[in-house]
């Protein structure tokens, strides 16, 4: 039966994730047998929007997200191509840690299934080995901001803290990336000099002002569509103040995923707790 719902997942052209509006990413549980990482797909989108509504019981917040396979037109080809937003949907999890997929066939039962039987072999390895991609960093941070900003009565506060451990433990080893802006003529020069760069800042609704920063090059990548001007630059933890926009209010670490806010004074407060050095070589 497992073998029939993976070759099935496979060859699904459309399906409903299951997402969390508090991280803006699909919503991720730990799987009780094998202790994995799993998210949710569905053949069926009634079957999607029923599992949300019991989560909902729950106090769990979730969203159905449709996934098609749309017709694409390139324009230098003047041709069309079919993109299958389902095999792309599975293709982002190893950037978050999800190793595995609850996958509900329309009408049928759930199986849980690896990952690594849905992706091409050494996906995931290639993913893990990327210095430029830190999965343990978006999991940890992915799971503990699902429970922070759950409704309060539902919050378990003995959890939460052991999320926040486990996340700032994961942080402060992190090397996270920023974005700038080189000098006008030299967006694409091989080396930049960073004094001559500018930082990009947020603008909230209400007039604050925040510094974004990244996890790994995906999320900084959701943030620059359309920007080509702008470059990533990488930054250990125990450096990121030296970079700075002036009347911030706080770092915003992933804007386009779980908008985590970071003070600096946070900094080196993390750096004391977790006893990393703050002059790292």
């Amino acid at each position: 039966m497992t073998e029939k719902k993976i070759a099935e997942a496979r060859a699904l052209k459309e399906g409903y994730a299951l997402f969390s509006p508090l991280t803006n990413l699909p919503y991720v549980e730990c799987e009780e047998k094998e202790f994995n990482d799993q998210v949710f797909l569905y053949a069926s989108k009634d079957d999607a929007e029923n599992a949300a509504d019991a989560y909902e019981e729950n106090g769990i917040r979730v969203t159905v997200k449709e996934l098609k396979t749309v017709r694409m037109k390139v324009e230098k080809k003047q041709e069309n191509i079919f993109l299958n937003q389902v095999r792309q949907h599975l293709s982002t999890l190893p950037f978050m840690g999800v190793n595995a997929v609850f996958y509900v066939s329309a009408g049928g039962e759930g199986v849980s299934v690896e990952l690594k039987e849905l992706l091409p072999e050494g996906y995931e390895e290639k993913i893990r080995e990327n210095q430029f991609y830190q999965p343990n960093l978006q999991l940890t941070g992915m799971y503990l901001m699902q429970e922070a900003r759950r409704k309060k009565e539902y919050v378990d506060m003995k959890h939460l803290q052991e999320l926040d451990e486990e996340f700032s433990s994961n942080l402060v080893k992190a090397r996270l990336f920023l974005a700038v802006l080189p000098p006008q003529g030299h967006e694409k020069d091989q080396q930049i000099d960073l004094k001559e760069c500018k930082l990009p800042y947020l603008k909230h609704q209400n007039g604050d002002y925040f510094f974004p920063v990244f996890s790994d090059l995906w999320e900084f990548q959701k943030y620059t569509r359309g920007q080509k001007d702008l470059r990533p630059i990488q930054v250990p933890f125990p450096e990121i103040t030296k970079f700075w926009v002036k009347d911030a209010k706080a770092y915003m670490l992933n804007p386009m995923g779980y908008s985590l806010p970071l003070t600096k004074e946070m900094v080196p407060r993390l750096l004391d707790k977790f006893g990393v050095s703050q002059t790292p070589s």
